[in-house]
């Protein structure tokens, strides 16, 4: 990831992290290694989730100066381990090409939010047109090979999760998108 870091990624990760509310418990979904903690503001109060226990421990060290302010937790986002109603703002960075079932994963981002919280998302998902079309003919071999779907459409399982005033903003051909969306409050 270091070469797309420096060619946008962490730019965009940025941008992102600008969005999220003030004082706000925030889940940052799939933290793998902890790439966003340098964009992690004094008063968010974060829980950093991810599968990998070797990313985490990673995620650790990145965040070895802000005790207090971060919790490194093994889970999946298809099965978050925190009650309902939990955060105030829940983020992800390229997490939604590699979760197994984005609807279940999706619903569960809902459900540990606050009535009126707010779900931030950099992903990259499927394009429009032809080179969504292609997408389509590469998805399943690269799926296969590295476990990374590139032809998801992330804001419409944002959408049928039942999230409102979603909006979608392209930083790459429209296949790298910022989505902001809320849950009901």
């Amino acid at each position: 990831m270091a070469p797309l870091e420096y060619f946008g990624i962490g730019r965009w990760r940025g941008l992102l992290w600008k969005r999220v509310r003030e004082d706000a418990r925030v889940l940052d979904a799939g933290a793998g290694t902890g790439l966003n903690i340098s964009f992690y503001r004094k008063d968010h109060r974060v829980a950093a989730l991810d599968t990998n226990a070797f990313f985490l421990e990673r995620a650790r060290r990145r965040a070895w100066d802000r005790s207090g302010q971060v919790e490194c937790v093994l889970g999946s986002v298809q099965d978050i381990p925190y009650a309902d109603a939990t955060f105030d703002s829940v983020v992800t960075t390229f997490l939604f090409c590699q979760v197994e079932n984005p609807g279940r994963g999706m619903r569960e981002l809902k459900r540990v939010l606050k009535p009126g919280g707010q779900l931030l998302m950099l992903e990259h998902v499927r394009s429009n047109g032809g080179w969504g079309r292609l997408m389509d003919v590469l998805a399943g071999p690269l799926y296969q090979m590295f476990g990374d779907h590139i032809a998801r459409d992330t804001d419409l399982y944002a959408s049928r999760a039942g999230f409102i005033n979603l909006t979608s903003q392209s930083l790459l051909f429209n296949v790298v998108k910022l989505i902001e969306a809320e849950k009901e409050a």
